[in-house]
């Protein structure tokens, strides 16, 4: 009989949400194991915009305006695509999505939000330092483009809620948008915001590396093996052999839905799916931080291996098959902003977002099954919430008192 090791925890998943999960449940004192069948930070965690958004206490809301509803029903905004194969099985989750979108479950949702991205910062100085890593973080914050006069009433009014909760955000002239980017092209633009307070990451996927590294340097062992071998009594099959603890946390991202089928739990989790790909730039061309064109949907993000384009969200089943065509609808409308040169890799890299209908994660415990744990479901701030919701779940798992009240990100809260 092959052999079986012990801990004291177990977290499946090691994206950045899992690995800060694993980082703050050994620190808290218990022997933490970590599973994933890739490396660390290969998946979700690898492919964002790279920003810590500390200002995004806001939900994203399906859009309710009916012309704006028509255009994206027939697939003609860049921001947004749905593959028509995958229709009937995102149905519902976009139902769930819309009825979601309401004033007041918004209001709720901002309101839980704001303990959680009050320490997105913090909480990423401090295991960034640790793991000898805040050469990748850069504070000048990040700039949204608008190409009209549309959007502003949106924007100040956003601004102002900002500002009433202590966040940093100002509106840019055209000259004082051209001293900050020099090389975004601002005849294009007719206003922008500095959201001055967020960070940014140059790799993300080095990033989660180094804090992979970290949980490795504090004692913690990190183990390739499918999550979806886990067992009632807790164990899981890794390539290592039989690995067992009494807590196991599920921080599988999108795919968290297929290990909770295995024991009867349900969940409205979807799916948005994206996609990235690296241009080199033209002559001198460089940013100095990410930017946003909020008319077409798409960011560009300065990264290690280029400047990054990265699209907004595709509605797919997670097994649908690989289609950039959101690339292609942005590559010309961000070469209107910014000189951009030819693509560092082949194709894009392609992945998946998971979200809830109320765009809160799912932080804390199964009352169906004693000793299981759930945090996912982070949507677009998986790369800024993960230490932060990290540290509540260990709190909340080694039994410290947590820096907020979990309740309002409980699985059950979908019950009724």
């Amino acid at each position: 009989m092959a052999s079986q090791r012990m801990f004291d925890a177990m977290v499946l998943g090691a994206g950045i949400v899992g690995i800060s999960t694993a980082i703050h449940l050994q620190k808290s004192g218990l022997e933490t194991v970590l599973v994933d069948r890739r490396e660390p930070g290969r998946e979700t965690s690898y492919g964002n915009a790279g920003i810590i958004q500390r200002e995004g206490v806001h939900p994203y809301l399906f859009p309710r305006e009916p012309g704006k509803l028509l255009l994206y029903a027939l697939n003609l905004r860049p921001e947004a695509h749905y593959q028509i194969t995958s229709a009937f099985k995102v149905a519902p989750f976009l139902l769930r999505y819309f009825l979601a979108s309401n004033r007041q479950t918004a209001r709720r949702t901002f309101e839980a939000n704001l303990p959680l991205f009050e320490r997105c910062l913090t909480s990423h100085e401090a295991l960034a330092s640790e793991a000898g890593a805040i050469s990748l973080i850069a504070k000048g914050g990040w700039i949204k483009l608008l190409r009209s006069n549309a959007g502003i009433a949106a924007a100040e009014r956003e601004m102002a809620e900002l500002d009433a909760i202590g966040i940093s955000a100002s509106a840019l002239g055209l000259t004082e948008l051209a001293e900050l980017e020099p090389h975004v092209n601002v005849s294009r633009i007719a206003h922008a915001v500095h959201y001055c307070d967020p960070w940014t990451v140059s790799d993300p996927g080095g990033l989660s590396t180094a804090y992979a590294d970290l949980f490795r340097k504090i004692g913690g062992v990190i183990e390739r093996g499918d999550a979806n071998t886990l067992q009632r009594h807790g164990s899981v099959f890794t390539v290592g052999g039989r690995v067992r603890a009494s807590q196991a946390v599920v921080a599988l991202g999108p795919w968290s839905q297929l290990l909770l089928d295995k024991f009867g739990i349900r969940s409205p989790l979807g799916v948005k799916r994206g996609y990235h790909q690296h241009f080199k730039a033209k002559g001198n061309t460089y940013l100095n931080r990410p930017i946003l064109d909020d008319d077409k949907g798409y960011v560009l993000a300065p990264m290690v291996n280029g400047i990054r384009l990265t699209t907004g969200a595709e509605f797919a089943a997670i097994d649908a098959p690989f289609n950039p065509v959101q690339v292609g609808r942005c590559l010309p409308l961000a070469c209107e902003i910014v000189d951009l040169g030819e693509a560092v890799e082949e194709k894009p890299w392609m992945g998946s977002r998971p979200v809830m209908p109320d765009m809160l994660p799912v932080i804390g415990g199964s009352s169906d099954v004693p000793g299981l744990w759930f945090n996912f479901g982070h949507a677009h701030h998986g790369l800024t919430l993960g230490p932060a919701t990290g540290l509540l779940l260990a709190q909340i798992i080694s039994g410290a008192t947590p820096y907020t009240d979990p309740a309002p990100y409980r699985l059950n809260r979908f019950a009724s």
